[in-house]
């Protein structure tokens, strides 16, 4: 019973419902879908591809296991596909149907059963570790990894949002920002590592570039980091509450597409004041398990509304100069076929 909460819950959030999909894939070579009548689930008028997701959906089998490596596998597809400007195609609205989801607890059951979600709730690990790409022509790889400045940081990124919400985007075809964290101002962002996958931001990133090598710092917190732990929509919603800050004019362009719906134009858009929070906390965690179930949801109140985007499951974004070196880096390659990565040989 209480796999199949857990399941039914990973399915509130888009994330969730695209890994269940992804499960289903993966299910698919192994147990090959029977031919049913899709008209049982929903009206007709179905394209083919949205009637492949549902043959694909309805024959994962109840006892269904995946191994922690498919599952990370999984897991980094739809980190890397997820997106926060444009409406829900076909098969994301497929998704939301009542009946499509109950016909996914299969899929989601088999992922809480594995054993890779086993860090999916836990919170931030003492040691952590800081991705830095290298060889992009956007982001250079330094050698090193900025562990000050964090105040002058976070005013520049309130400066910033003080800007969009008077300049709002004008190019035709441009959403603007999306993303919920203090992004692009330099602020250390951190997870912990896995076993046999390394970091586990080197996998887990949203909107990637063609990243093909990278270094990675451990660090870790001084004694009494006071982290606040995103690990549910509610604890979510309760950090936006607490530390209000109008995105609307900043935010709109992106959100209200990807809400789907013409209202979402109306609606007032908050977002969390880090400069606010970081006088209470010295890092924000999200949990694996608080992403899929929030993030691209939209939650809030009848007006005010919030949308978790930009934020990869199991990272930490550091608000105060509270992190230490914690060892020598590492450098990665990226293996054949970008699933996954490996250590870089002299």
């Amino acid at each position: 019973m209480e796999s199949a909460s857990s399941a039914k819950a990973l399915l509130e959030g888009p994330r969730g419902r695209e890994l269940s999909l992804e499960i289903a894939r993966s299910a698919s070579p192994s147990h090959p879908a029977e031919f049913y009548d899709s008209r049982r689930l929903l009206p007709p008028g179905l394209s083919r591809n949205a009637e492949r997701v549902l043959r694909m959906l309805t024959s994962v089998p109840e006892d269904f296991a995946i191994s922690a490596a498919e599952l990370h596998k999984c897991l980094a597809r739809v980190v890397r596909r997820a997106v926060y400007w444009r409406p829900p195609d076909e098969i994301s609205r497929l998704l939301t149907e009542p009946e499509v989801r109950e016909a996914m607890i299969p899929a989601a059951a088999a992922a809480v059963r594995s054993a890779g979600s086993d860090w999916w709730t836990q919170p931030s690990a003492p040691l952590q570790h800081y991705v830095q790409w290298i060889g992009s022509n956007v982001v250079q790889g330094t050698g090193e990894v900025s562990l000050s400045g964090a105040r002058d940081k976070l005013k520049q990124w309130h400066g910033a949002i003080l800007v969009q919400r008077t300049n709002a985007p004008v190019a035709a075809g441009w959403t603007g920002r999306w993303w919920s964290g203090p992004a692009l101002v330099g602020l250390p962002v951190t997870t912990s590592a896995l076993p046999g996958s390394g970091p586990a931001g080197l996998s887990l990133v949203e909107d990637p570039l063609a990243w093909r090598q990278a270094r990675t710092f451990p660090l870790r917190a001084r004694s009494g980091a006071r982290v606040y732990e995103i690990d549910s929509p509610a604890s979510w919603e309760e950090l936006v509450r607490r530390y209000p800050l109008d995105a609307t004019l900043a935010r709109r362009a992106a959100w209200s597409k990807a809400a789907g719906t013409p209202e979402a134009e109306t609606w007032f858009w908050r977002i969390p004041d880090w400069v606010a929070v970081s006088e209470d906390f010295d890092g924000v965690h999200l949990t694996v398990q608080a992403y899929l179930r929030t993030a691209g949801n939209v939650e809030g109140t009848s007006y005010e509304k919030t949308m978790l985007a930009g934020w990869a499951p199991g990272e930490t974004w550091w608000l105060t100069d509270i992190l230490e070196e914690a060892g020598e880096p590492t450098d990665w390659q990226a293996a054949e076929g970008n699933e996954g990565w490996q250590v870089s040989r002299p």
